[in-house]
């Protein structure tokens, strides 16, 4: 019984506590402490970092920056894109369900791989000290700038397309015109052009393909074995035709009727209004090694006029071109050090730029795929915007003759630490693909986080930047066909067949890795990352000893 009133006793004054601690409570808030309003943290404005481009070095910089800054990722269209795989899909006849996974497995939207950054739809036209300026009027506000702007690709390598779908059917309504085309040529022997030219071989035995280059060898960047294996695996196929020492200087469009009567044309060969231009090449050797010529198209696409008229489907006979070329003489290379055998292979002493032995024009072209080289792209202001206001630009003083911008080793821009260049639109002398892309974003992420994560006052040396000497040797693979491939690494030299296929998939799974299955990882403590690079931003200078590269 004695139990039973002393548990009692103490449910009751429990009870009686609560009711008297419920009828005490306030409706108003709480007046705040002093402590929340004097936390520093709750206006802290975090570090805005805006990159610009959307290629795979800016991609790459944007994943690996998402929690670090406040990032804004600029960008004409609002995916990625792995324009390797693009060759595959347009050489092959289209196959629905083949063709139409393959376009999704090399494009992912942005905001698929980034958690906390914005994605801007626009085109950059200025730059000034402390933001960026859109062609449509916006500004976006930056304390650091990484430039990712890449070089400007022939079509279908480059698209005006922003979404994936209109992509996708951009790529198949190609295809479909590839598929009418009975003499194609490509003009230019590197990687891209090689590639592309044996797998429209192989893939359309009906479709007739000539290769133009101006060198002796095909593909000079790669070891020897490489060049000799792709030229012997070029030249098995019976309908590609392959021009080496053979330099194009014109292409000429000739404008057919739609009766589809190819040879009772009467119309004399004459400059197409929508024809290829010639312009200046980049003087860089490392630049463009495939050619000393870069064929560019008129300020408006041929190829967008072209899509009302040939891909109708019915009766539609697509125009022709001739291409212009000279014949070159061979001349004798210099003897290659001890050093340089062990890496590249002992290559052909000859050399393609000697005189032109004679001139000649190929014609009946149905299509002309220039692939001499890309050339840069730097941000300028769009001429058709004459009535507006014309936005500055800081960056046109750092742009080389070539159209490149002028970075250190740390990829900095003189007098300007807090704005980056990282990719192919810098000047650095390395052979430009994705793997030197990839080093240079790493190189520059570790920096930054070397910043971050510091406690002590940190300065950027030399050492912390990229070492060119190591990426003298390039890390890329060219796609022959579904099970051949050539291609080179620092650490394995060359390479040819099945073990040159593993490697280019290996290399293809690790570019789309971080963009198809992303790692989301914790923000970084917004207040000491201010303190940190705020500090670094004040004390830093850029060394002119770092851009003795230039």
């Amino acid at each position: 019984m004695l139990w039973k009133l002393v548990v009692g006793g103490l449910v009751g004054a429990t009870c009686s506590a609560y009711h008297r601690a419920s009828a005490n409570v306030s409706l108003a808030l709480d007046p705040p402490t002093l402590s929340i309003i004097m936390d520093p943290s709750k206006d802290i404005v975090p570090i805005r970092a805006v990159i610009v481009g959307g290629g795979y070095a800016g991609s790459k910089m944007a994943y690996q920056l998402d929690s670090m800054f406040d990032v804004t990722h600029i960008d004409e269209k609002n995916f990625y894109e792995l324009t390797n795989d693009i060759i595959p899909v347009i050489a092959n006849p289209w196959k629905e369900d083949v063709n139409l996974k393959a376009c999704r497995r090399m494009m992912v939207l942005h905001r698929y791989y980034l958690k906390r950054s914005n994605v801007v739809t626009g085109t950059v036209t200025g730059v000034d000290a402390s933001r960026v300026y859109l062609r449509d009027g916006r500004t976006v506000p930056f304390d650091l700038l990484f430039l990712a702007t890449g070089e400007r690709k022939p079509f279908p390598f480059q698209t005006r397309e922003r979404t994936i779908s209109g992509r996708v059917q951009e790529l198949k309504r190609f295809n479909e015109f590839l598929q009418s085309c009975k003499k194609v040529a490509v003009v230019g022997g590197g990687p891209v052009g090689t590639s592309l030219a044996h797998d429209l071989a192989s893939a359309r035995p009906d479709m007739q393909v000539h290769l133009f280059h101006q060198r002796a060898e095909l593909l000079p960047r790669l070891p020897g074995v490489c060049r000799r294996h792709a030229q012997a695996k070029l030249r098995s196929n019976p309908n590609l035709h392959l021009h080496l020492l053979t330099r194009v200087t014109d292409v000429d469009g000739v404008v057919l009727p739609n009766n589809g009567d190819k040879a009772g044309s009467s119309s004399s060969p004459t400059r197409h209004p929508s024809s290829f231009q010639l312009v200046e090449p980049p003087t860089s050797d490392m630049a463009s090694p495939e050619s000393s010529l870069t064929l560019a198209k008129a300020n408006t696409p041929w190829w967008r006029s072209l899509l009302s008229v040939v891909w109708s489907r019915r009766g539609v006979v697509p125009d022709q071109y001739s291409v212009h070329y000279d014949t070159l003489q061979s001349q004798v290379r210099p003897q290659q050090s001890i050093l340089q055998q062990v890496y590249y292979g002992k290559r052909d002493e000859v050399e393609e730029c000697g005189a032109v032995q004679a001139r000649g024009v190929e014609g009946g072209f149905d299509y002309v795929f220039a692939l001499t080289g890309d050339t840069p792209r730097p941000i300028q202001w769009d001429e058709s915007q004459a009535g507006s206001t014309k936005s500055p630009n800081i960056l046109r003083e750092h742009e080389t003759k070539d159209g490149h911008y002028r970075v250190s080793t740390l990829m900095q821009f003189l007098d300007h630490p807090n704005i980056f260049g990282v990719g192919r639109c810098t000047n650095l002398p390395v052979m430009r693909g994705y793997g030197a892309s990839d080093i240079e974003a790493r190189t520059l992420f570790r920096e930054l986080s070397s910043v971050v994560s510091n406690p002590t006052r940190v300065f950027l040396h030399s050492r912390d930047g990229v070492q060119l000497p190591r990426m003298r040797i390039p890390r890329m693979h060219v796609r022959l066909g579904v099970d051949d491939a050539v291609g080179c690494t620092p650490w394995s030299g060359g390479m040819t067949g099945v073990s040159s296929v593993h490697e280019f998939m290996q290399d293809r799974s690790y570019l789309l890795k971080d963009f198809q299955n992303p790692i989301f990882y914790k923000q970084q403590d917004q207040t000491k990352v201010k303190q940190r690079v705020s500090q670094w931003l004040a004390e830093e200078i850029t060394d002119i000893v770092d851009f003795s590269h230039c």
